[in-house]
């Protein structure tokens, strides 16, 4: 039987019938009656315990289908970059920079800093005055999300440095899979059963992510889209994959491929996603850069260094929603940011030529591109017009 979900009017009209047969004593069932009131009372914590019941049943039945399938929440991916470290004279021997060694952004009124810690061996040379070092973060998720020139400190300075800079934004680092996001993928693998098919061949792209030597997640297929012209190349397939962050690594360009096409792990085979016979091309999306102008109008009292935190991460956010060949449609944007508290209006300009022009219409991707926000936002003040 299946379960029923009640709802306070059905159980409290249950009661009713169930007194009314079990005595006729009470006669007075009325809207704001003492045995109504009484009745309904009861019926308002059945109807919550029956609300519970419900949403955790449906949370367990989903889990247990994910458990027994093998199909876990994606983990949060770790941000990962480059820094420069520099001194002011040339080298005067070779300097090592040991794997581990930690760097940190300056803490602000806004926000703590973000530790990160170098993940290879590196050797300054006797001459040189800097050399570039790859990073990754100590804590998975977007706090690792930093802007340009901001990791700037050093936990421990490791000897014959002086600074360190990070020349360019990092923004590969993600949240753990939510549930809606891990139910869209399962809708999305359960299509792919089948193999062979473009939605398999899009589904198998998105299974693929790359691993740090220790096992932490750096780099995965966000979004993947399969095209074939069978008029024009029969037995082809082109795949366009993105890592929500630009062009994707000539790594993960290999690892897709390897998972599209099938291998071999201790001589046994390990099936892919496409056709036998078929052959599949696994490219970049291309990233169209969309810059972002805000005119703001703030409530009294509020400034822009108290919010801007909470609207960069909404368009961050909102950006990262967009697949390949989306549109993005302003006024939804602009309608986020204006549900922020102190935020009074809001106007929106987009530009595609590096601000040399701004617009406040749409803008449409093409089928095998995603756009891409491009840092740091642009603000006016309402007031100015």
């Amino acid at each position: 039987m299946a379960f029923e979900r009640k709802s306070l009017e059905n159980i409290v009209q249950d009661m009713v019938d169930w007194s009314r047969g079990l005595s006729s004593k009470i006669t007075d069932y009325r809207v704001g009656s003492r045995s109504r009131t009484l009745m309904e009372a009861v019926a308002k914590e059945l109807e919550e315990f029956y609300d519970k019941v419900y949403r955790a049943t449906r949370t367990l039945i989903a889990e247990n289908i994910y458990t027994v399938l093998g199909f876990p929440k994606l983990p949060a991916l770790y941000s990962t970059g480059s820094v420069v470290l520099s001194r002011s004279t040339p080298a005067d021997a070779d300097y090592l920079i040991a794997a581990g060694t930690q760097l940190r952004t300056r803490a602000t009124a806004l926000k703590a800093p973000v530790s990160f810690r170098t993940s290879s061996d590196i050797i300054l040379r006797m001459g040189e005055t800097s050399i570039t070092v790859p990073v990754i973060c100590l804590v998975a998720g977007t706090d690792g999300n930093v802007d340009a020139l901001t990791i700037t400190e050093f936990v421990s300075k490791p000897a014959g440095i002086d600074a360190v800079s990070n020349p360019v934004s990092f923004t590969n680092g993600k949240e753990e899979e939510t549930r809606d996001e891990q139910k869209n993928r399962f809708q999305k693998f359960v299509s792919s059963l089948s193999r062979g098919t473009l939605p398999a061949i899009e589904y198998g792209a998105t299974t693929v992510q790359l691993l740090s030597s220790d096992g932490l997640a750096i780099e995965r297929v966000v979004d993947a889209r399969a095209f074939e012209d069978t008029v024009n190349r029969k037995g082809e397939v082109d795949c366009y994959i993105w890592n929500g962050v630009g062009t994707a690594s000539d790594e993960l360009l290999s690892a897709t491929q390897r998972v599209l096409t099938g291998y071999y792990v201790d001589g046994k085979p390990v099936y892919g996603y496409k056709p036998a016979g078929i052959q599949v091309n696994v490219l970049s999306a291309a990233t169209k850069p969309v810059n972002v102008r805000i005119t703001l109008t703030l409530n009294t009292g509020v400034d822009l260094e108290d919010i801007q935190i909470y609207i960069e991460r909404e368009v961050s956010d909102f950006f990262a929603t967009l697949k390949q060949g989306q549109t993005l449609i302003q006024t939804a944007l602009e309608t986020r940011i204006k549900l922020l508290d102190g935020v009074y209006d809001v106007k929106l300009d987009l530009s595609l030529d590096d601000g040399d022009h701004w617009s406040d219409s749409n803008i449409t991707a093409e089928q095998t591109e995603i756009l891409l926000l491009l840092q740091p936002l642009v603000y006016r003040s309402g007031a100015d017009g």
